[in-house]
């Protein structure tokens, strides 16, 4: 029977993000840097018939609605098209909406058959406008693959594409104008993200810049107008007079949504985690869960519920998230 999956603050969890791999052709500073050694073995992922049976759990038993899937590079995953096929009745069946989260460098002429096999929405990263500064950043000189990416799906039709620009002071925060103006007659919403603590990742507080500090180098320029916020959103998004394109931003570190979260997450190698900030003792393994068929739906699911109900208030300040030992972004899934 569905229910909504609720936890012990009141906060109902109906948003899922799956990561499909942990592999990623870039090596973004903030996410996969070269030192990074928090890799899982492909065996060891999710098999599609697992992820759409998780999918069916969480719609059917749990109220799940809005399903992400994001890495690593979702992309990189081999034959990921059979997947979004193989899961599309279970769209069409619980009325769910799924979204894509990509680096947008596998994604050229490939949005016709992404969208037909039902993902609704497309989130690009991209950090700089720069050739030089999109090769230090990522490690690859990709910059104008993404860009095309970025207007392919803008023109294939989708009213829904994203980017999510990480901000991190003395590398690109002196482009976030440069972003606007870049954007302005495409119907897109830019994403400024805080430059988030994890593990191996370089967080340092002199690097960090607040979303209140990136707001205001656009609104020297700029003139902005709040948009509505939807429940559970986690970017505050404002419209810019005489520009087609918006900005947003996201504010993890400075004024968190701890709240308002009603997102869980499962890694690509089949852990459920409650948190983007979490460690490893704060993961049920699904995978064991599904293995053999031992276990029912419904069994599962009450699982999860009870699960749930560990989840935090709120999470750790920066200073304690950056000490952390466990806490890789590449695994978490973004």
């Amino acid at each position: 029977m569905k229910k909504e999956l609720k936890d012990k603050f009141g906060r109902v969890h109906n948003y899922l993000r799956i990561s499909l791999t942990d592999a990623c052709n870039l090596n973004c500073i903030y996410c996969n840097p070269v030192s990074n050694t928090a890799k899982t073995n492909n065996n060891k992922f999710l098999s599609f018939e697992e992820i759409y049976r998780l999918i069916n759990i969480f719609a059917s038993h749990l109220g799940t609605r809005k399903i992400r899937f994001t890495g690593g590079e979702p992309l990189a995953r081999k034959n990921v098209l059979q997947l979004f096929e193989r899961i599309k009745p279970l769209k069409q069946k619980f009325d769910l909406e799924y979204c894509l989260t990509t680096n947008g460098t596998l994604l050229q002429n490939r949005l016709e058959e992404l969208t037909n096999a039902g993902i609704d929405r497309f989130n690009i990263s991209l950090d700089t406008l720069k050739n030089n500064s999109f090769k230090d950043i990522t490690g690859k000189d990709k910059l104008p693959d993404v860009i095309e990416s970025i207007y392919e799906a803008e023109e294939e039709g989708s009213s829904y594409v994203k980017i999510n620009c990480v901000v991190i002071k003395g590398i690109n925060d002196n482009e976030i104008p440069d972003f606007v103006e870049f954007f302005e007659d495409r119907n897109v919403t830019i994403r400024f993200i805080e430059y988030m603590p994890f593990t191996q990742n370089g967080w340092d507080k002199s690097l960090f810049i607040s979303c209140e500090q990136m707001k205001k180098k656009i609104e020297n320029e700029f003139k902005l107008t709040p948009v509505s916020k939807i429940n559970a959103s986690v970017s505050d998004e404002y419209i810019i007079a005489g520009y087609k394109c918006k900005v947003g931003f996201i504010s993890s570190i400075s004024n968190h949504f701890c709240s308002s979260c009603n997102r869980l997450r499962i890694t690509a190698d089949g852990k459920l985690r409650l948190c983007l900030f979490t460690g490893k003792e704060s993961e049920l393994n699904l995978k064991y869960l599904l293995e053999d068929n031992l276990y029912a739906d419904e069994f599962i699911a009450e699982k999860i519920a009870d699960f749930l109900q560990l989840k935090n208030e709120v999470h750790p300040p920066p200073e304690i998230l950056a000490k952390m030992d466990y806490n890789y972004m590449l695994k978490a899934g973004g």
